[in-house]
């Protein structure tokens, strides 16, 4: 398995075109992203999360680079939009949180709250929580919702059919959310943005592929994170040639990418929104860390 993604990754080398970085060809470059493979007999896909008694012996995660066509999203014929692709870039300028401070984070959670209803529709939504996250940090998880986690160079993708549920039955559980009248619809939306003010996102930008090109059924497969409190699924995806992906050069601070990283209504086995940080030929290098906020929201519909 390992041997096919390496095989994958030759033929795409001897295939794509070179990269011609002219203002003609700024629409599609290309660019190397971090696939994971399928696992090898006896594992499961996964990692363990932080020091603690509920560890599993049997996970491995496995990657392999894959060079892929990334689209300037910015400049393509038919920009993604949030209905059709599951996934947009929109305008959103909220006051600038002290993530250190309970009262300023809870005032940006209702503006977050606020911006994802009106753009997808819901009757309500709810945050229940967020990541800060600094390019060139070791840990893909925060200790906390003030200290920053490092960008997650892994394609994947946020739930599974079974763990968004499930997910959804935990957040209820613990008072996070309130799922009162019962849902007809739920869906987790991210809201992904820059939260630096002096500069746009010079390193390890956010790159998302368009469901439409993702055979959810045939390529996709479980993720295990196993925490102290609770084991977590997502996504991993296989490689495969015709996959579309893309991304929004050099965000600034007053935009936001809103994205379906579940929804219980889409059809045709699509999960959600496969994403992935990753080193973008044209900017990175430039020493400037991507400093970025992700947060997770539920969307219900009545």
């Amino acid at each position: 398995l390992v041997r096919g993604a390496v095989e994958l990754a030759i033929h795409a080398c001897h295939h794509a075109p070179a990269v011609d970085m002219s203002a003609a060809k700024l629409s599609e470059r290309l660019a190397t992203l971090q696939y994971l493979t399928r696992p090898s007999a006896g594992k499961r896909t996964g990692r363990n999360i932080g020091v603690h008694a509920n560890v599993a012996t049997d996970l491995e995660a496995v990657h392999a680079p894959i060079p892929v066509k990334m689209a300037d999203y910015r400049r393509v014929a038919a920009p993604p939009r949030l209905i059709v692709d599951r996934f947009e870039l929109r305008r959103w300028q909220p006051a600038q949180p002290d993530f250190a401070d309970p009262a300023s984070v809870r005032t940006f959670y209702a503006a977050a709250e606020a911006f994802v209803c009106a753009a997808v529709g819901a009757a309500r939504v709810h945050v229940f929580d967020h990541t800060l996250r600094t390019s060139g940090v070791s840990s893909l998880n925060a200790a906390d919702g003030a200290s920053a986690a490092g960008a997650v160079l892994r394609v994947h993708g946020d739930y599974t059919a079974d763990s968004a549920p499930t997910r959804l039955a935990q957040l209820a559980a613990a008072g996070a959310i309130t799922v009162e009248p019962a849902p007809s619809r739920f869906a987790f939306v991210n809201v992904w943005r820059s939260v630096d003010q002096q500069q746009p996102v010079l390193s390890h930008p956010l790159a998302l592929c368009r469901p439409r090109s993702i055979d959810y059924a045939r390529d996709t497969w479980s993720y295990h994170m196993h925490f102290e409190d609770r084991v977590g699924r997502n996504l991993a995806i296989e490689a495969k040639a015709g996959h579309e992906w893309g991304y929004y050069p050099r965000m600034t601070a007053d935009e936001a990418l809103l994205f379906f990283a579940f929804d219980s209504s889409a059809a045709d086995g699509d999960v959600g929104v496969v994403h992935t940080a990753f080193d973008d030929p044209a900017i990175d290098g430039a020493g400037v860390p991507r400093r970025s906020v992700e947060l997770r929201t539920v969307a219900l519909w009545d």
